[in-house]
């Protein structure tokens, strides 16, 4: 099953706005460079706002954010908190799920539909700790 990242509407007026602005100021700069760079910059910020899902299948929690994949075995993970860390992650919402996996790894993410996922990730491993 997918689940589409949830997208918090200060970030999307972050990002975009600043790239946005980036680009309309390149408009009017000289040099094709220049604008080749932030058009290359346009399409990679695109691709990780369009392109942040997470995915239950076989066995496998799947993150993809841009050009970015996790693989995790859903055995592999030992807990799912719910948090409002802001750390770099591939998430585009404040609300995200702190999931610890492996011996030490750990990663967040921001399933639009946070208690639906976590009902799918435990019922392929019910060990797994749930602090909500």
């Amino acid at each position: 099953m997918k689940f589409d990242s949830k997208r918090d509407i200060w970030i999307r007026l972050l990002i975009w706005i600043s790239v946005g602005g980036g680009f309309i100021n390149t408009l009017f700069a000289e040099g094709r460079l220049i604008k080749f760079v932030m058009l290359l910059t346009v399409i990679f910020v695109g691709w990780l706002w369009f392109g942040t899902n997470y995915g239950i299948s076989k066995g496998i929690l799947k993150i993809k954010c841009g050009p970015f994949k996790w693989y995790i075995p859903i055995k592999d993970i030992k807990s799912i908190k719910k948090t409002r860390n802001p750390l770099s992650s591939p998430a585009l919402s404040i609300e995200r799920l702190q999931i610890r996996y492996g011996y030490s790894s750990m990663i967040l993410i921001s399933p639009k539909d946070r208690d639906r996922f976590i009902e799918l990730i435990t019922k392929e491993n019910g060990n797994i700790i749930v602090d909500t």
